[in-house]
């Protein structure tokens, strides 16, 4: 039986979230960032459970403290709004970058003390690292007889040390996803008005691009 994409998406979406939350600033290889992220950032999190499953600004504090800094979220934004950055002021740009990042965080951050015992398996084989760019292949462990889900990191150096600017889960990009949605409802209503509800905290333009990947659309975009 097929699996859902959105569920494949939605889960990228928190290993997302959960790797970067555990990435150091500094490191040598990819691979081996990725490689001990993600028990660090769970084991930390099992520590205080209660708490994690209790409070969620606590789970949004953590995140914001840990992931911000270690992930690109500028070239991410580049890349999602595509043409349609190069057309963008400069204020433009920060309230969509940060407001993207907000609604993200808050539709799908608080739910990473629901995925405590998940188990990710860093796949070093299948991954791949050049001075460019890096791919880290990971599989996330569903049990229950179903095959396990891959989940790939694209990292590139910025100022000297790698950052996440991407994930494909089964194939669909998180960045291409996004573009995509993002460019139909600019097209449509205008750069600002998707800022607005972004600002707003409109969680389903989150949900309703998971939604779009579920229903068949591809990840290319422009």
């Amino acid at each position: 039986m097929k699996r859902p994409i959105s569920g494949i998406l939605a889960g990228a979406t928190l290993l997302l979230t959960l790797t970067l939350a555990a990435l150091p600033a500094q490191g040598s290889t990819a691979i081996e960032l990725v490689d001990g992220a993600i028990n660090r950032v769970l084991d930390t999190l099992r520590e205080d459970e209660a708490r994690a499953k209790a409070e969620p600004e606590y789970v949004l504090e953590v995140i914001e403290r840990e992931i911000i800094p270690l992930v690109d979220i500028d070239g991410m934004a580049r890349l999602i709004l595509a043409r349609h950055w190069r057309d963008a002021t400069d204020a433009q740009r920060t309230r969509f970058t940060e407001a993207f990042r907000d609604t993200l965080l808050n539709a799908y951050g608080v739910r990473l003390a629901d995925y405590l015992d998940r188990q990710v398996n860093v796949i070093a084989r299948r991954s791949r690292e050049d001075e460019r760019m890096a791919v880290v292949a990971t599989e996330i462990v569903v049990g229950s007889g179903q095959p396990n889900i891959t989940v790939n990191y694209r990292l590139r150096p910025v100022e000297g040390d790698w950052r996440v600017f991407d994930v494909e889960a089964e194939g669909l990009s998180f960045v291409g996803n996004f573009r995509n949605h993002f460019n139909t409802e600019i097209n449509r209503d205008g750069l600002d008005a998707l800022i607005e509800r972004l600002e707003a905290g409109d969680r389903s333009l989150v949900e309703e691009t998971i939604d779009d990947a579920a229903s068949g659309g591809d990840a290319s975009g422009g």
